[in-house]
């Protein structure tokens, strides 16, 4: 127990000691899957089954001014794209990093960080966290914790340590937390109703249109949500790992407490496509490969080859005979793959529509194939069934109202913009909405030219203009048709405009770079005033991003 609680010297821990004594830990969660409230709501579960009540908070909601008055302060937050906080943290974020945050002395916090070791900067929004309440002259009450996708173990080995040192529990006493299932929407058994290629058959981009259809009564969702998909392992990949490691399919082994084949793991158990440090640590851990324990200490060649390498890259870089047993333990578990919505349940009830790219690349002279990419467009077929799972995207919804919006899109991006002009279609909004999309070449990449074409002759699409950067010398992208419209994108935000960005990462930063462009020079501000601007737009949830 601690003596900030009894206000006497620290005991050793015991219920009676601490019933009807109030908590003082505060959980801050900021994240856009719902992964860091799942946490932070699991935290606040297990506290109070020990006679804690945290007080919990998305940072969205969060009042800084408060931060001068916490005592303990236990923080969950994700990163988005190249290191950006996401939506839910900007603010918080801003602040703590600003000038006018204050000294913090009195503070104990620790940070849990959520990320995706392929990305470069891993997880660098709770390490910016962390690094400033230190620089503040916080208390550190444990280390810096840092998940990759796979997040479940290692945050319940941080709420654990959390409680364990709060509660001063020894020896017995030690609790391991154990957090319940991650339902961040409802999960529904669909069919495939149809499936079919969008873009022309001689672009060098596959795309197909996956229609799915449920008879459950209690199937909906918003226009702007995601939903998420178990993939399946490409079963080339699955055989050439067998037989890199002399494995035959029938090989038994034990995962998590159950008999199952090597192949079955393989196929549809365990990550393949994708590596992350913390599996390559093991890996080096069991093999003791030299080679391996100098990569992982260089973070530049780590982070690239994480990147770029899958699982029968890491066993053929640094080959080693793994116990089959072993080899799976080390292994992480098959992660789910989210896809932005393409449709809208009042246009076709019982319905949900994705737009799927197919994920074909080559690298280390080996042509690689993306595992759900591949599931949904080569693997399933009319009729099939599968389990989906619906991931509500709060921060990127449709006005309540009939607010104008601008929608900036490139390729896939364009997937929740369909569910938008859907949406308004089937519910007669009178809003003016602009569509920027761009691709490669409009002969074999507009996908949904007819029905975008129909949303303009309609009037549900008051504006419509085009990127295709292949179709003359001069390549031309989505940004570059912001700099052309930028009086007339600066009037509709003076009108009230939602606008919203969906697609790759770079191309979401150009455009937000050449938005505060535009608006310095259309709304005649200088760089400070134009970022204010901005800024002002996301306080009023009028500016959105889904950038992957």
């Amino acid at each position: 127990m601690t003596s900030y609680i009894l206000n006497t010297a620290p005991k050793a821990f015991s219920i009676s000691n601490i019933k009807g004594i109030s908590s003082p830990i505060t959980i801050l969660y900021g994240g856009k899957s719902g992964n860091s409230a799942f946490i932070a709501e699991q935290m606040r579960s297990q506290f109070q089954a020990y006679e804690l009540e945290p007080a919990v908070y998305s940072m969205a909601e969060y009042d800084v001014n408060n931060l001068e008055n916490e005592k303990y302060l236990f923080i969950v937050v994700s990163t988005r794209g190249e290191g950006d906080p996401p939506a839910q943290a900007q603010q918080f974020h801003k602040y703590l990093l600003g000038s006018k945050v204050p000294q913090l002395p009195n503070l104990h916090f620790s940070v849990c960080a959520l990320g995706d070791s392929s990305y470069q900067y891993f997880c660098q929004t709770g390490k910016d966290i962390d690094m400033k309440l230190k620089a503040l002259g916080a208390n550190r009450y444990s280390q810096l914790v840092t998940c990759d996708l796979a997040f479940n173990a290692k945050a319940e080995e941080w709420a654990s340590a959390l409680i364990n040192k709060f509660q001063n529990r020894l020896n017995g006493d030690i609790l391991s937390l154990k957090f319940g299932n991650n339902s961040v929407g409802p999960t529904f058994t669909v069919k495939v109703k149809d499936r079919y290629r969008i873009t022309s058959n001689d672009s060098a981009s596959e795309i197909h249109h996956l229609v799915l259809q449920s008879d459950h009564p209690d199937f909906t969702y918003q226009a702007g949500d995601a939903l998420s998909i178990k993939p399946k392992n490409p079963y080339s990949l699955v055989v050439k790992i067998m037989i890199k490691l002399d494995y035959s399919p029938e090989t038994m082994v034990v995962y998590k407490n159950k008999k199952k084949s090597i192949e079955e793991l393989l196929a549809v158990k365990l990550e393949l496509t994708k590596l992350n440090e913390e599996v390559l640590r093991a890996y080096q851990t069991h093999t003791g490969d030299t080679n391996l324990r100098d990569l992982l200490e260089n973070e530049e060649e780590l982070h690239d080859y994480v990147r770029k390498a899958d699982v029968y890259d890491m066993i053929c870089d640094y080959p080693f005979a793994i116990d089959a047993n072993r080899f799976c333990q080390i292994l992480s578990k098959l992660q789910r793959r989210e896809y932005s919505i393409s449709s809208s349940i009042r246009s076709t009830p019982d319905e949900v529509h994705l737009t799927v790219k197919q994920y074909s690349y080559s690298v280390y002279n080996r042509d690689r194939i993306g595992a759900c990419s591949s599931y949904i467009n080569k693997g399933l077929q009319v009729g099939s069934s599968l389990k989906i799972q619906f991931i509500p995207n709060e921060e990127f919804r449709l006005p309540a109202d009939d607010s104008p919006i601008i929608m900036i899109g490139s390729g896939t991006g364009i997937a929740p913009f369909m569910s938008f002009l859907n949406e308004r279609r089937a519910s007669g909004a009178k809003g003016n909405s602009w569509l920027i999309f761009g691709e490669k070449q409009k002969d074999y990449d507009f996908i949904y030219q007819n029905e975008i074409e129909k949303f303009k002759e309609e009037g549900i699409l008051k504006r419509l203009d085009l990127a295709f950067s292949r179709d003359q010398r001069e390549k031309i992208y989505v940004q570059d048709r912001l700099k052309e419209k930028g009086k007339e994108i600066f009037d509709w935000l003076e009108k009230g405009a939602h606008i919203y960005i969906c697609g790759a990462i770079a191309m979401g930063n150009d455009v937000k770079t050449n938005l505060i462009e535009l608006i310095q020079k259309k709304g005649l501000m200088n760089g400070a005033q134009a970022l204010s601007y901005l800024e002002t737009l996301q306080q009023e949830s009028r500016y959105h991003e889904d950038l992957y």
